[in-house]
């Protein structure tokens, strides 16, 4: 989204393999308006943040895909970690960050989104696709967390992502790409090839509040050479 803001000429590719977040891209793209209504909707109608969780987690199957984009943003906002399917349900995330505020930031997206691709493909596809001036940013399943299943349905996209392939395939990759990884000594020999380097990231993953906040140990990996500034530490946490 950086990109698209400060470069709006440029031609922006989204994809991902968890279906119900490429539903919500191409949403919040298309039927923006839409996509709040239904969130406000739901917000409206259950008090209860665990029976509406329960509801989500019911009847995702049966949704269409604007439904299920809806509930792709609720599940990110009620759950542990923010995790969506993965994750069960945070009582303190329902009321700190299933806000007004958070569902009007999905406004946004309508001036960032238009005229982008948004696929639901195989990553190989698309960092093997030709073209002139291409910059990939990737931010794979983290190594170390595989047993945690924070991504996809119940974590399916998490246990079964092969981090051999990927570095294979990144390899032969004649395109700029930087990826976004844990820090651990697999992924650093498996992208031995590639320009690695460390920083400390504190993150609050796990609750809401800046309190709980953990020290992640994380690897940027480029096919050029990256130079960090030498900055203080990076802090992300999840906000109403």
């Amino acid at each position: 989204s950086i990109i698209k803001q400060d470069h709006p000429p440029k031609k922006i590719w989204i994809n991902d393999t968890y279906e119900s977040l490429f539903h919500f891209w191409c949403e919040c793209r298309d039927n923006f308006e839409k996509v709040i209504w239904q969130i406000h909707e739901w917000k409206n109608e259950f008090v209860d943040g665990k029976v509406l969780h329960r509801f989500l987690i019911d009847n995702i199957d049966k949704f269409d895909p604007l439904k299920k984009s809806a509930a792709f943003f609720v599940f990110n906002r009620i759950t542990f970690s923010g995790t969506t399917e993965s994750g069960g349900f945070s009582t303190a995330a329902f009321h700190k960050r299933f806000t007004e505020s958070s569902i009007n930031r999905v406004y946004s997206l309508s001036t960032i989104l238009p005229n982008t691709k948004i696929t639901n493909l195989d990553y190989e596809y698309v960092v093997t696709e030709p073209g002139e001036n291409v910059f990939i940013f990737l931010d794979p399943p983290y190594y170390s967390a595989t047993n945690s299943a924070l991504y996809g349905k119940n974590g399916n996209l998490h246990k079964i992502f092969d981090h051999q392939r990927f570095a294979s395939v990144m390899k032969k990759t004649k395109h700029k790409w930087l990826i976004t990884y844990d820090d651990s000594k697999y992924i650093r020999k498996l992208f031995s090839f590639a320009n690695i380097k460390s920083w400390d990231l504190t993150y609050g993953m796990r609750n809401v509040t800046a309190n709980s906040n953990q020290l992640g140990k994380e690897l940027f990996v480029a096919n050029y050479d990256i130079d960090l500034p030498q900055t203080e530490q990076l802090s992300i946490f999840y906000k109403s």
